[in-house]
């Protein structure tokens, strides 16, 4: 077994991304008070100095928002969520299936060096999403498959 396989590792891993899905959904969450609520009477509801909710609101104006019918704001977001074991493997595959994936860089055919722009939310995050651990083999594969037939 190698270390990455460890369940000692596998522990911390996950609690690695947990803490990245709550920190989303707490800033995104934040955001949404000042809907209703000035940065002090946030502080004052959350324990919090007005310049640590005006710190956390800067960070929070740079996350982006869940696009409607979908758990999270990227292709990778969604698969964290499902390696924490907020999602189903049926969410998770109805979800990035159905994702608007935006086209992968490509090179002009003569040049290596000279590419396209890439996209923001490629199909790239789902091998991201593979290498760290979120979603397995058989997931990548069907998903890749999902991708090619909808391509």
């Amino acid at each position: 077994m190698s270390m990455r396989e460890s369940p000692k590792v596998e522990a911390v891993r996950w609690l690695r991304h947990r803490q990245a899905v709550d920190r989303l959904a707490y800033l995104r969450g934040l955001r949404g008070l000042t809907r209703t609520m000035t940065q002090q009477q946030i502080a004052q509801a959350l324990d919090l100095t007005q310049p640590s909710v005006n710190s956390a609101l800067k960070t929070a104006a740079k996350v982006a928002e869940v696009p409607e019918g979908f758990s999270g704001a990227s292709p990778y977001e969604i698969a964290q969520r499902y390696a924490v074991g907020e999602l189903t493997r049926e969410q998770v595959i109805a979800e990035l299936t159905r994702w608007p994936y935006d086209p992968s860089p490509t090179s002009d055919g003569y040049d290596a060096l000279i590419v396209d722009e890439p996209g923001t939310h490629t199909v790239e995050e789902l091998a991201r999403a593979l290498d760290d651990g979120l979603i397995d083999e058989g997931l990548y594969d069907e998903l890749g498959e999902a991708h090619r037939t909808n391509a």
